[in-house]
């Protein structure tokens, strides 16, 4: 069958899952507005105005409906001067509850919570001993009881507190930390919030705090090494991280660079984090705030960061860009090159890339070998190669890395957990892993093929071994390995089969169709000849078991996914285990 009829029917079967994602009459996007520091608005100070924050809130009222806005959070400092000049707080709160006014479709206005930042107290710094008279005068319990969205608050006040809403049929809840540089009651919020996130386990749940990151090391952009926990931010990752509701933390407070990102895995949860704060700008930040836009079908956040007051647009890679939402790509988004969270079936053959439902890419030469990954961090899998002969690698954008030689095999993927792939190798004649930027790894068997995973879900790749004389698999985690009775032909196959965002090891055994997935009992699933291809071919974060026979992939529904008439052998879908093993 042409190669054409074969896309037109995975582009069906896309639009199908696509369609299913989400139940009728629920809304697909929803977005999140973030309101940094406000302290030179309010204060008028370093040519900041009022107006400023006037104009952000105007805009929400605005976009609301057109932005399907659910929430607005604000990040603390809202004043300069604490309980010294209330008329700060005076313009605070002329620009918040222009939000409370009904709208259609928001009859008790936008919700919206506020963070106490360290210029809200007046003894600065001190959740305990400070005072925020004038903050919970005008943003305190008795101002927010009634509304419907208001979910309570941690101790006599509501210096930290919590916020409930529903987005896109998410069950959505926002916890607001007190800034507490000192530690001077850290353990008492940490202890309510875990209390709350407990009894709110079904909610997503996004932490907010003044300070939790420092800037990005690198203006600009999203990688090249993550900002540090403030003491505050370290002490909450910490003690939360472990609740797998927790999806995100957002935070301000330090203005010099004014953004930051971070992502932290634990456990096979991808938390992230995301500073945005621009008083240190011209003219107090001049209106600069953010939309994030939650995307349910393609599981995708999008950042834009503008200011209504001016007009303008930062547009750079730390200001405007794109990152998977709740499933990451190394366990989750394999082979996704348009980011719709399903694999796609690519074929590379001698430098001409044939990608289901995209134009064909040339890229590559013959003799060279595919070597995808996201290597931007935007959910996406990219084309790339390894050039054995030049002991290169051949990127996107004409970058070009040198690491390798022949007959090493390239074993690329996100090994430090920033969520951008890095380039690698396996050197099978001296066992060692080389990963550019990081120390190289000595592990291995002369029996064993690589098979890297997350094995453990901190959203890095873990060094990985199958002895094809045993079938044994070794990683370099430490834990018991895993063993099944030796059967010649057995092919690893690790993937996150249950969508824990931790990769199972796993194995195909061809004579008798059979997979078999960590400890539990085998699969029936294929016929002799088959070639497992597992991969996202359905929405919600698994891989699915599947197979390659006669030009077709079949799942285990009884799907049949027309694969094309090119060359099992230049199928890219093929994991680096299944090469190995059949020779391919």
């Amino acid at each position: 069958m042409c190669f054409l009829l074969a896309v037109q029917l995975q582009v069906t079967v896309k639009a199908q899952n696509s369609k299913a994602a989400v139940a009728a009459g629920e809304e697909d996007e929803f977005s999140i507005v973030v309101l940094p520091d406000t302290q030179y608005y309010t204060g008028e100070k370093h040519g900041g105005k009022k107006e400023m924050f006037f104009a952000q809130t105007d805009w929400i009222v605005k976009n609301a409906a057109a932005e399907h806005v659910k929430y607005v959070i604000q990040l603390g400092d809202i004043s300069d001067d604490g309980e010294q000049f209330p008329q700060q707080w005076v313009y605070a709160s002329e620009a918040m509850y222009r939000l409370e006014k009904p709208l259609p479709g928001y009859p008790q206005g936008i919700p919206y919570g506020m963070a106490v930042g360290n210029h809200d107290q007046t003894k600065s710094q001190f959740p305990v001993t400070g005072v925020t008279a004038q903050y919970n005068k005008y943003f305190g319990v008795d101002h927010f009881k009634g509304k419907k969205w208001y979910g309570g608050h941690y101790g006599n006040d509501n210096d930290s507190h919590y916020d409930l809403f529903t987005a896109a049929g998410i069950p959505m809840i926002v916890l607001y930390f007190e800034y507490d540089s000192y530690d001077e009651n850290i353990e008492g919020l940490n202890r309510w919030a875990a209390g709350v996130l407990e009894k709110y386990s079904e909610r997503k749940a996004i932490l907010v705090s003044h300070s939790i990151i420092h800037f990005n090391k690198t203006t600009g952009t999203n990688e090249k090494g993550f900002p540090a926990f403030s003491k505050q931010g370290q002490r909450v990752f910490d003690r939360l991280k472990s609740y797998p509701n927790v999806m995100m933390t957002l935070c301000g407070h330090v203005g010099d660079n004014g953004e930051g990102y971070r992502q932290d895995g634990y456990a096979g949860n991808i938390i992230k984090t995301f500073l945005s704060d621009y008083q240190s700008r011209p003219n107090g930040g001049h209106g600069l705030m953010r939309l994030m836009t939650f995307n349910r079908s393609r599981d995708l956040i999008s950042v834009r960061t503008f200011s209504p007051y001016t007009g303008e647009e930062e547009t750079d890679a730390d200001s405007h860009f794109t990152l998977p939402w709740l499933h990451h790509t190394n366990v989750a988004r394999q082979l996704d090159f348009n980011n719709d969270q399903l694999t796609d079936i690519a074929f590379f053959n001698n430098g001409t890339w044939k990608i289901t439902g995209q134009p064909d890419v040339t890229l590559g030469q013959a003799g060279d070998i595919a070597a995808t990954a996201d290597y931007d961090g935007d959910g996406k899998t990219e084309p790339a190669v390894f050039r054995p002969s030049e002991g290169k690698f051949y990127l996107p954008g004409g970058k070009v890395v040198t690491l390798g030689k022949a007959g090493d095999i390239p074993v690329c993927g996100d090994w430090d957990g920033d969520g951008f792939a890095d380039v690698a190798i396996y050197r099978p004649t001296t066992l060692t892993w080389y990963i550019n930027g990081m120390d190289s790894i000595r592990f291995g068997n002369k029996n064993g093929i690589p098979v890297p995973a997350d094995y453990d879900g901190d959203g890095k790749l873990d060094v990985g071994i199958f002895r094809t004389d045993n079938s044994l698999w070794q990683t370099s985690l430490g834990n018991i390995p895993l063993q099944v009775k030796h059967t010649p032909g057995d092919i690893p196959v690790p993937a996150d089969y249950d969508g824990d965002g931790k990769a199972e090891m796993a194995l195909y055994r061809p004579g008798t169709g059979e997979w078999l997935i960590d400890f539990d009992a085998p699969v029936k699933f294929g016929q002799p000849g088959d070639i497992p291809v597992p991969g996202n071919y359905r929405k919600g974060g698994k891989a699915n078991i599947a197979v390659y026979r006669n030009g077709k992939i079949y799942l285990q529904d009884g799907t049949a996914i027309n694969a094309g008439d090119a060359a099992v052998a230049t199928m890219v879908n093929l994991p680096t285990g299944v090469r190995a093993v059949l020779k391919m």
